[in-house]
């Protein structure tokens, strides 16, 4: 059956039991009577050019690209606090370690053409949109499921060969990396951080290390946030699970739930990986 973009919306949201959408997804152009889409990571002016000109209903992008969904991207930050308390952070430390971060994504994104990709699938009237949080979260749960379902005493790199039987990452080329101690290391209490925007950087990750969490998985890591952590921790570990194949875990879960509904997807732009 045909759907209109505001179902595909509370579709993606139905997936993970939410009744708002979150702020930094986002309609930039609805449609109705949706029956094909073109979906992928990171869905900008030229493949929307590309949707148009191929007659696709709908451009369904992972990322956000502008409006309210760049513009209030900090406002998802809050879920870091979240998880980091719910590990024994204290709300203060939990929030100092966010801060930097909360600054930055401000300042970037009032920087930003927020208008540039809707104002082409305006002109073009191609319905497009974007779902960011809804599919992360269905990431992050899986994350969880793997890291519950390690046996007492296991090792970080039985926590990474358990996460590389995961379809999106086992057939993803990037692979499960320990950017921070060892594989040898005693895997002990794990926080998955994902879901929450972005990765937390050095400063949230160090907020997990020194108050008691030994594992923590982010799904990408800047160099010089890993390096810095390094010098720091032997003994504490940064499990990353490499971006793209991260993200198509959700998309994935999404793509399934709108062919069963009648939406012929194509995906491109990572979201191939790990589909048969």
């Amino acid at each position: 059956m045909a759907l209109s973009t505001d179902e595909i919306m509370r579709l993606s949201l139905d997936l993970v039991g939410w009744d708002e959408v979150p702020a930094d997804s986002q309609i930039y152009v609805p449609g109705e009577g949706i029956e094909s889409a073109l979906v992928g990571i990171d869905l900008e002016s030229p493949e929307v050019q590309l949707a148009e000109r191929e007659g696709y209903d709908l451009a369904l992008a992972h990322h956000p690209v502008g409006e309210r969904a760049r513009l209030d991207f900090s406002n998802v930050l809050s879920r870091q606090v979240e998880f980091m308390t719910a590990h024994g952070v204290p709300t203060g430390e939990a929030e100092a370690a966010v801060s930097e971060l909360r600054e930055r994504v401000e300042l970037g994104a009032h920087s930003a053409n927020y208008r540039h990709d809707p104002s082409v699938a305006e002109l073009l009237d191609q319905p497009y949109m974007n779902v960011h949080l809804a599919p992360d979260e269905i990431g992050r749960r899986r994350f969880v499921e793997v890291a519950e379902g390690m046996d007492a005493g296991s090792s970080v790199g039985e926590f990474v060969t358990a996460l590389e039987e995961i379809p999106e990452l086992a057939a993803a080329r990037t692979d499960v990396e320990v950017r921070v101690g060892s594989e040898d290391n005693d895997l002990g209490e794990v926080a998955v951080h994902h879901a929450a925007g972005t990765n937390g950087g050095a400063d949230v990750a160090r907020a997990y290390f020194e108050n008691g969490v030994d594992t923590v998985l982010y799904i990408h890591v800047g160099a010089g946030d890993a390096r810095e952590l390094s010098e720091e921790y032997e003994k504490k570990n940064l499990v990353v699970t490499g971006h793209i194949a991260s993200d198509v875990i959700g998309l994935n879960t999404l793509i399934d739930a709108l062919e069963d509904r009648g939406v012929e997807c194509t995906p491109i732009s990572g979201c191939s990986i790990g589909r048969s």
